[in-house]
């Protein structure tokens, strides 16, 4: 059953870098649009070139080829960084023009950016990368009591034992409570 929720995770982080790219391309066919014939070629073939590369170490990362979750880790941050610049500067312009269209965009995709940092989180865990080093058929192992959670507050992927957690246990990543008193109740 472990193996089957590592699974979905890594089921989700190969979903989202495909959204994210197919995002990242519809950005740059737009920013290709307000330029010249040149430029525009240059700004499509390199869009054409980074989705493809993409796509690549997306679906080897989704065979679970040894290294190909470094390669997603540097497409993932570099999208993080490209969603978040994109952003501030959509978001100067759409101040300095008064256009509310615009200011809405950005405070979008600088939200997509901080979305695609964290999912970069779960890359660096240490019970994915067990998961993901083990091969296909291979699973990280769990003790008895032990099952899958996350944070509440950064969504980190944490095996706990639920009769032991209390009120002040805390996640290692970002030292947020692991225990709410919603859920407690």
């Amino acid at each position: 059953m472990d193996a089957n929720r590592m699974a979905a995770v890594h089921r989700h982080l190969c979903i989202f870098t495909m959204l994210d790219m197919i995002i990242f391309a519809l950005l740059m066919y737009r920013f290709s649009m307000v330029s010249g014939p040149f430029t525009e070629f240059l700004i499509l073939l390199t869009a054409a070139a980074i989705c493809g590369t993409g796509l690549v170490w997306t679906l080897r990362f989704r065979a679970r080829v040894s290294s190909f979750d470094h390669r997603i880790d540097k497409l993932l941050t570099n999208l993080a960084v490209f969603f978040l610049v994109v952003g501030a500067l959509q978001a100067f312009l759409g101040i300095s023009a008064g256009d509310i269209g615009l200011v809405l965009q950005s405070g979008l995709l600088v939200l997509l950016g901080f979305a695609t940092r964290r999912r970069i989180a779960t890359l660096h865990h240490p019970m994915f990368v067990d998961w993901y080093g083990s091969g296909k058929e291979g699973a990280s192992k769990l003790s008895l009591d032990e099952v899958y959670a996350t944070c509440p507050s950064c969504s980190s992927l944490l095996a706990v034992i639920p009769s032991r957690l209390s009120r002040q246990d805390r996640c290692p990543n970002c030292d947020g409570l692991l225990v709410t008193i919603s859920e407690e109740e």
